[in-house]
């Protein structure tokens, strides 16, 4: 590998090499190094928000002209769902941090966050000097590009484009009920001192009721091997969406398989941690389960 002019209080092109690589083994070596560390960063370069009685993320995402998945990396939140009347939602930032997952380049995450390859190396010298070296778990910071310098005509066009493109997401987005006739034994929640992450649907068929898909998909998993899940189907609909049928009696599809929206995947069960009949139904984001009711047709 070639390496370009350093400046001469980084070392030798040696000794940063040899600095990437220690930094890689204490990465993989501590067990703390993977927890996120504070920043510090000026008052003037934070947006926040204070949460409202009835607000929920989706709805701040989309009234700020975000996506979902940048309010929570912008907040760092492990569940989305649980917000208090209050709290201070950090809207934007100069900047901030991406950990490297398995496949992923820069290019995928320069697309992925709208900014050029450019500016990422800019921010992350080490990363300029052996960019085709990432490695899963490295943190790379992300620059955000600084609203306040568009005018007030350009900043009211671009959150007008998101949100039109919000709302053909939204729409896109909507699903049809799994179970047909069905009656909601559990909502989605907190229950028994845990998050309940979907709904449970009951129909007076039992096992002889159909399970069918709530929106067209490729199925990503059918059998028995997430534990208490019992017999589930999941179903990815793309950009980020899932679906997941769980405590099935009987699948009828197969991993790799298209369905169409309605299509059936099998028969409603009891299997794995249930305590009868019933569809476990969950909906997930970016892996972030969100209330089913949001989604389906009423």
């Amino acid at each position: 590998m070639e390496y370009e002019q350093l400046p001469a209080e980084w070392g030798s092109p040696d000794q940063v090499k040899q600095a990437v690589v220690e930094q890689v083994l204490f990465q993989a070596f501590n067990p703390f190094s993977a927890l996120n560390k504070p920043t510090s960063t000026a008052k003037n370069d934070v947006m926040t928000y204070t949460v409202k009685q009835g607000d929920t993320m989706s709805d701040i995402a989309y009234r700020y002209g975000l996506s979902l998945r940048q309010l929570v990396e912008l907040n760092r939140m492990v569940n989305p769902n649980l917000l208090g009347i209050g709290m201070k939602i950090v809207l934007q930032k100069d900047e901030i941090t991406h950990s490297v997952r398995s496949g992923e380049n820069l290019d995928y995450i320069a697309r992925r966050y709208n900014v050029s390859k450019e500016m990422i190396l800019e921010k992350n010298p080490l990363v300029r000097l052996m960019s085709d070296n990432l490695y899963i778990g490295q943190t790379i910071t992300i620059p955000i590009a600084d609203q306040r310098s568009l005018t007030a005509k350009e900043l009211q066009q671009k959150r007008n484009n998101v949100m039109t493109a919000s709302r053909k997401a939204n729409r896109s987005r909507m699903m049809e009920w799994p179970v047909k006739d069905a009656t909601i034994t559990s909502g989605f929640g907190n229950r028994w001192g845990r998050l309940h992450k979907g709904l449970d649907m009951w129909n007076e068929n039992e096992g002889q009721t159909p399970i069918h898909a709530a929106k067209e998909g490729v199925v990503v998993e059918a059998g028995d091997n997430l534990g208490g899940y019992g017999y589930i189907v999941i179903l990815d609909h793309g950009d980020g969406l899932q679906t997941y049928y769980a405590h099935m009696r009987k699948i009828l599809v197969n991993p790799g398989q298209q369905v169409d929206q309605g299509e059936m995947l099998g028969y409603m069960g009891r299997t794995g941690d249930s305590t009868g009949y019933h569809l476990h139904f969950e909906v997930r984001e970016d892996n972030v389960p969100m209330n089913p009711l949001r989604y389906l047709n009423r």
